[in-house]
Parts: C-alpha cells; sequence; structure tokens
C-alpha cells in the first residue's frame, strides 16, 4: 500500500463512500467506469474485507487485479 500513491489517495480518501472508491480504481486504472456488474461485485469484495477480511486490502487486491487485467495491458 506504500508504494502506490493513487492507491493511498483512494484507500485513505475520508470523502469517498465505497461505491466511489470503486469508480476511483476504474478511473484510474482503466481510464472508464465500471458497468453496474462490475462495481455491484467490486463493492461486495470490498465489504466483504476480501480474502483477509480487510476492507483495505480488498481495495487493494482489487487495485493490482485490474493493473494485471487484460483490459488494462491492452489500453496501456
Amino acid at each position: 500500500l506504500t508504494d502506490s500513491r493513487t492507491l493511498a489517495a483512494i484507500i485513505d480518501s475520508p470523502f469517498l463512500d465505497v461505491n466511489e472508491r470503486v469508480d476511483a480504481l476504474y478511473l484510474s486504472t482503466l481510464s472508464r467506469m465500471p458497468s453496474d456488474a462490475e462495481r455491484a461485485r467490486c463493492v461486495d469484495y470490498i465489504q466483504s474485507g476480501g480474502s483477509d477480511g480487510d476492507a483495505k486490502a480488498a481495495v487493494a487486491d482489487l487495485f493490482w487485479a485490474l493493473l494485471n487485467s487484460s483490459e488494462f495491458l491492452l489500453n496501456h
């Protein structure tokens, strides 16, 4: 978490709710808004705390998953 300023800003922003965090993740990585289905899956993942039960870690997991997606690789 400490190596990415973008990720830290998204995680630590007190004015962003979980939906807005997902939007920020998509905009910062894929330069687009998530679809309704993508947003719903991501929000559920973050609210459940991901695999570790930690919402901040779940946001980081999603960030790295988006960076490793074929969509990111083909667009960047």
